[in-house]
């Protein structure tokens, strides 16, 4: 047996890898911009230990986070043109670069608003009777919208049934993501009564010195939403002080105030992944329901596990639109499926990256994976049915073009090595 050389050992290796040996030290293991952030604003991260009914006396406080009022109240934005409702393209993306977040005026009709709230409702109160309601500390979510309803499929869409101001807003989510964007999640989030206040946070907790945004969240307004009931907490501008300091390389100093967002019923309000920002309190007795619909780059993991999660008859029914907004759609360094995928581009429909068949021959119960293969393989072995033969058939039949290698399926990626 040959002697392993004492360079591979894991004692050796350990002291040559004393911290200031390591390469990329200060980048991987960078606290920045948070680090500082939470030092000049040690409330942020900390939810006074209030109970619910013991919020909703505010009183003016420089620097108050939980405890807020809307901007328009607020003395220290009140004088400040924050964003307003408007369905005019040049003040939402004005707003959106500025501020971190744009409000689209009636995205949704009166009609469109009722179907969702009716659809929530009876969803929350049905999985609370199974007991699988997912509790929060500020009342109640409802994950993985997409098999609880076709409202929910068509919102992920953004498609006109349900959406009616959808291109407006798919415009603006491609502006800030690029195209070829995906959804995330899709969850409703009910805040009751009795509630407290979620702490501020970021969604694109990553590459915080990004330009741009490689997340954005677009929520949903399906109750009116103000201080009173729950309105999402927001620090305007957060999005560029944090980015600003991370790529500046110094440290966040102390913060504005936190204001409640206000938006009437039908509004979508698209937040910048970077922007602070957390579940406000709801002081009614009448449930705050929004939509939390999260975009990203189409690199990014995604929240939701869609390729298990999803039921078959959510798949069998969904749109090409529906299937790349979930992943469904693979590129040449995304989602590929046994090597299927490589030389795609993630295009709705292109069958050279289509992998749901991957996951129906799943729920079937006859996918059939390509396992050790060898020359003396019998033929037995040899055609086997695999999914894989079948899909990649099926997407030369489609006549667009089919990565084939080894196997039968030309590689043409650029990802090797």
């Amino acid at each position: 047996m040959n002697k392993i050389p004492i360079e591979f050992g894991t004692e050796h290796i350990a002291l040559a890898s004393v911290p200031e040996a390591q390469m990329y030290r200060d980048e991987v293991n960078c606290q920045e911009p948070m680090r500082s952030m939470l030092e000049a604003n040690p409330e942020i991260y900390f939810v006074p230990p209030q109970r619910g009914h013991d919020w909703g006396n505010w009183e003016y406080k420089s620097g108050s986070y939980y405890d807020t009022t809307i901007g328009a109240k607020h003395p220290d934005w009140r004088d400040i043109p924050l964003p307003q409702e408007t369905k005019d393209i040049k003040q939402l993306r004005y707003d959106m670069v500025t501020w971190g977040y744009c409000k689209i005026e009636d995205a949704l009709s009166v009609d469109q608003v009722e179907i969702i709230r009716e659809r929530v409702l009876s969803q929350a109160e049905g999985e609370r009777l199974a007991g699988i309601a997912q509790k929060t500390p500020s009342g109640q979510n409802i994950n993985c919208c997409v098999n609880k309803g076709r409202c929910f499929e068509l919102l992920i869409e953004q498609h006109p049934d349900i959406v009616q101001g959808g291109p407006l807003v798919e415009q603006l989510v491609t502006e800030a993501l690029g195209s070829g964007w995906i959804c995330t999640s899709l969850i409703a989030a009910i805040s009751l009564k009795g509630g407290v206040p979620q702490a501020l946070h970021q969604d694109q907790g990553f590459y915080p010195e990004s330009t741009s945004p490689m997340s954005v969240n677009v929520l949903t307004a399906i109750s009116s939403i103000d201080e009173k009931n729950g309105g999402t907490l927001l620090i305007p501008g957060s999005h560029r002080i944090m980015s600003d300091a991370a790529r500046e390389r110094k440290p966040v100093g102390k913060l504005p105030p936190a204001i409640n967002l206000n938006a009437k019923a039908g509004t979508m309000v698209i937040t910048d992944g970077r922007l602070l920002h957390g579940t406000g309190i709801n002081h009614t007795d009448t449930p705050r329901i929004v939509m939390l619909n999260g975009m990203q780059k189409p690199w990014m993991r995604q929240q939701e596990n869609w390729m298990l999660s999803v039921r078959s008859e959510v798949l069998a029914r969904a749109s090409n639109k529906l299937l790349h907004r979930m992943g469904y759609q693979a590129t040449t360094g995304t989602q590929t499926n046994e090597g299927h995928g490589f030389g795609a581009r993630g295009l709705l429909g292109e069958a050279a990256g289509a992998i749901l068949d991957f996951r129906l021959a799943a729920d079937r119960g006859d996918y059939h994976r390509v396992g050790e293969l060898c020359p003396t393989s019998v033929d037995e072995e040899l055609n086997a049915p695999f999914t894989l033969r079948e899909v990649v058939s099926k997407a030369r039949k489609g006549g667009r073009s089919a990565p084939v290698g080894i196997t039968g399926i030309r590689i043409n990626s650029g990802e090797e090595g």
